[in-house]
């Protein structure tokens, strides 16, 4: 019996099944102060034009991102082409905003996979370095917001900072485990004692090994989360919501928080909760909150489910895929 009650809490249906209540809890919070009257009149007073640049936006930092992800993958042998890595990630993309729980990232990684004939630990290990440049950008964000919030509240200051340490804890801890894995001396180790899935995992990691990559890695989620921060002013500014440079870098601090959390497909409750945090924040209404999150999931999330869902398709018409290999 308990064996049982194990093997469900790990099956996809519990994933799926907690996702969706996270997503609905945060969904009813989000909408309890909505007046969908006001609902009515936002969507009425919308300036596409805004809408329109955010998406340009949004494909500006999808295609760097793709950038990233194949720099990241430099070293892997036999080695990965653009094109390869493209209807890989946009397709992750589409399943990310589609199955609950960030499941999309071991869709991606099994479709390159499949894709180059490479191995899928070495692939997700790539992902592993990805999402921690991103995780620390986003606490960076948040911290720079929160920081910048409560100058005119010293007494919740203290209690900020030690919230924002126990965050970076565990991140830091983190950074110095993958530098020790992937430093160059690290070829003493006996890496035949710790497992071919282990070492496969490892090669994801190898391009750190040049520290000029830390440089690139950064500067790229720099300018990669810079244009999320424009993207999503713009929205704003569709609703006629003029955020300045710092509410709009702990707006999108936030959502990136909420983005982490393995909730509903499309981040839907936790989306729309950390718009309606902000606008606590920054004194909005709950309904134009409401109305901006749904336009990031239709016009940003919806944009690029769309092409991801037409690449995984040319992908399986075309024979692209290969079968299963062992080893990987």
């Amino acid at each position: 019996m308990i064996t049982s009650e194990r093997a469900f809490f790990r099956t996809k249906y519990f994933r799926f099944s907690l996702g969706v209540i996270i997503g609905a809890t945060l969904l009813f919070l989000s909408l309890k102060n909505v007046s969908w009257p006001e609902v009515k009149g936002e969507l009425e007073g919308i300036s596409y034009a805004w809408i329109l640049f955010a998406i340009f936006l949004y494909w500006i930092e999808l295609a760097l991102r793709i950038l990233r992800w194949r720099f990241l993958l430099s070293r892997l042998k036999p080695p990965v082409t653009g094109g390869q890595v493209a209807v890989a990630f946009i397709s992750g993309c589409a399943a990310n905003n589609v199955l609950p729980a960030k499941l999309g990232e071991a869709f991606r990684a099994d479709l390159l996979g499949r894709l180059a004939s490479v191995s899928r630990l070495a692939t997700f290990g790539s992902i592993i370095v990805e999402r921690l440049f991103d995780i620390v950008m986003v606490l960076a964000m948040t911290a720079w917001g929160v920081l910048f919030i409560t100058t005119t509240h010293f007494d919740t200051l203290e209690k900020v900072t030690r919230g924002i340490t126990l965050l970076v804890i565990p991140i830091t801890l983190l950074v110095i485990l993958i530098y020790f894995l992937v430093a160059k001396n690290s070829s003493a180790l006996k890496f035949e004692a710790l497992g071919t899935k282990l070492q496969n995992l490892v090669k994801g990691l190898h391009v750190l090994e040049d520290p000029s990559s830390y440089l690139k890695l950064t500067s790229s989620t720099l300018v990669i989360w810079t244009l999320n921060c424009l993207a999503i002013w713009s929205i704003m500014s569709a609703l006629h919501i003029h955020l300045n440079i710092n509410q709009t870098i702990l707006l999108v601090g936030i959502t990136g928080i909420s983005a982490a959390i393995p909730a509903a497909p499309a981040g839907i409750g936790t989306l729309q909760y950390a718009f309606h945090i902000a606008a606590i924040l920054f004194e909005f209404s709950a309904s134009a909150a409401l109305v901006a999150s749904t336009i990031v999931q239709i016009a940003l999330l919806g944009s690029a489910t769309v092409v991801g869902a037409l690449s995984y398709s040319y992908a399986v018409s075309n024979h692209l895929l290969l079968g299963e290999r062992t080893g990987k």
